[in-house]
């Protein structure tokens, strides 16, 4: 019987060999709405960059499609201390894009220009005191152990870790040069980071010496298979333009699809995806301004607003409103996240004549980047106007409009808010300290306490009443003017095979071919 089971065994393994085998490609091509901003991982990113980086690079951990966090390049971890250590395990074998074996030396050279304030991660706050827990040490006892030491335990700090917008990557000390600049990322990922055309395109090479991990596909967790030799990423800004390339087979992957042209779509053969995802479609008020620091400026653009409307104008029917930096896909959703001022033009008139509003212009930045900035901007524009609010639109290149946001330097901002995986990550971009993070849209010391107590604790029903805490409170100020969690459509040519999306709204190509 043993002789016949392993001869099973050895048939099932040579048949999924053969499988995957069959499943090589030469290339894989996916269209950007933007240019990537930088090749740095964590480093001057947005969602377009992340996407790219994750088939390159990858940290101690990743989260799984369930929101839970799980291995990565850690085979596993302990936490001593009473949460104050966390002591990683690295998985055996794994090599860098030049050859190099991965040891704990790296890791802890990563980490330790990640705390260096002058890389400039974005997601320094979260390890450095900040907003989350302060790291005191990272320690290499061994070639496989790394031991992180924090000033006090937290719930957040495997949260933050896998945080799709840090991208704690592993990078190997010649991802910089000898002076210390940055040249391209040495990951350990199931592809290499090949070429960047500046504006129009970035190509990615199969790393055939990448050993993925156990299990099945699962988030940014699980195997990466890397069935095409290479992905070509397109910047093409325009929907249209990637809609004809798709059409036209010049594109495999087009991560944005006009609800309206579903139908059309799938007439041609082509796969269209539907996803909610965990983003959020939000107006930005900046609470510092002249006018809109006053609350009943801000209250009476709330009732102003058919959050409804917008949103499901937006989504063509697809999705319903959210005002809550909770998504609706959320464990921690309730129905306390409903509440807002409701839509109430008469009430936006009376706290508008309370205020003394005189007609003072209130300019919304918005780009024509694809994703509903601009529609947003100009339906709520339109509604402003319904009410007596002077609201100009100032449309900018996207670069621009994000580098305003980062800077703080806009009145309202037409604005997506990529996945955050956690509730503490949506608020601690809304909440906290606006002169040490400009991009904060509200300094308020209560709240400020609030999400300091989400971040520590490990308890989901007391971060739960946490959050709703937090949402209560922003319902009352209204500092921002959520929207909705947007409905992703993606589209794939008929010959693609193994493309899922996701929650995260991140997209990934290992696991993917053509027929």
């Amino acid at each position: 019987m043993r002789f016949i089971a392993g001869l099973v065994a050895v048939a099932l393994a040579a048949g999924s060999a053969f499988a995957q085998e069959g499943r090589r490609i030469d290339a894989l091509t996916v269209a950007l709405i933007s240019d990537i901003r930088s090749s740095n991982p964590g480093v001057n990113r947005d969602a377009n960059s992340d996407t790219v980086l994750h088939h390159v690079v990858e940290g101690l951990v990743a989260y799984r499609e369930d929101l839970s966090v799980a291995p990565m390049l850690a085979q596993s971890w302990q936490v001593e201390d009473g949460g104050k250590t966390y002591r990683f395990r690295l998985r055996e074998g794994m090599t860098f894009h030049n050859g190099a074996p991965l040891t704990s030396a790296e890791v802890v050279w990563s980490w330790r220009r990640y705390l260096d304030p002058k890389t400039l991660w974005t997601c320094i706050r979260f390890f450095d005191g900040s907003q989350g827990p302060k790291v005191l040490d990272v320690e290499a006892p061994d070639p496989r152990t790394v031991v992180f030491r924090l000033q006090e335990a937290s719930g957040l700090f495997l949260i933050a870790m896998a945080n799709l917008q840090c991208n704690a990557a592993i990078l190997h000390p010649d991802s910089l040069a000898a002076d210390g600049a940055w040249r391209a990322p040495i990951g350990t990922g199931p592809y290499v980071f090949r070429d960047w055309q500046r504006g129009r395109q970035v190509e990615l090479a199969r790393f055939d010496g990448y050993r993925p991990a156990d299990g099945a596909r699962d988030g940014m967790a699980g195997a990466k298979l890397a069935h095409a030799a290479r992905l070509r990423f397109l910047a093409i800004p325009d929907a249209s333009v990637m809609k004809t390339a798709l059409l036209a087979g010049n594109v495999d992957v087009v991560p944005v699809l006009s609800p309206n042209d579903i139908d059309d779509a799938k007439a041609r053969g082509i796969q269209v995806s539907v996803q909610s995802t965990l983003a959020w479609q939000v107006m930005l008020m900046q609470t510092l301004d002249p006018v809109l620091a006053d609350t009943r400026i801000r209250r009476a653009i709330a009732h102003a607003v058919n959050l409804r409307e917008v949103a499901q104008s937006l989504s063509f029917g697809l999705a319903g409103p959210n005002p809550a930096a909770v998504p609706l896909a959320s464990p921690y959703h309730t129905d306390a996240f409903a509440t807002w001022p409701a839509h109430d033009p008469a009430a936006a008139r009376r706290l508008l004549k309370e205020a003394g509003y005189a007609g003072q212009p209130i300019k919304i930045q918005t780009s024509t980047r694809p994703g509903g900035y601009f529609d947003a901007a100009v339906m709520i524009q339109a509604m402003l106007a319904d009410v007596g609010i002077n609201a100009q639109l100032e449309t900018l290149e996207w670069a621009t409009q994000l580098q305003n946001y980062n800077q703080g330097k806009f009145q309202l901002s037409s604005f997506v808010y990529s996945s955050r995986l956690d509730p503490a990550f949506s608020y601690s971009s809304l909440v906290g300290d606006k002169k040490r993070f400009p991009f904060i849209q509200w300094d308020d010391p209560e709240s400020n306490k609030l999400l300091d107590a989400a971040k520590l604790s490990t308890d989901p029903a007391e971060r739960g009443r946490v959050f709703a805490e937090l949402h209560r409170r922003m319902a009352e100020a209204v500092p921002i003017l959520g929207i909705y969690n947007p409905v992703e459509v993606t589209a794939a040519g008929p010959k693609v095979r193994g493309y899922k999306t996701w929650p995260a709204g991140n997209e990934r190509f290992w696991g993917v071919w053509k027929e």
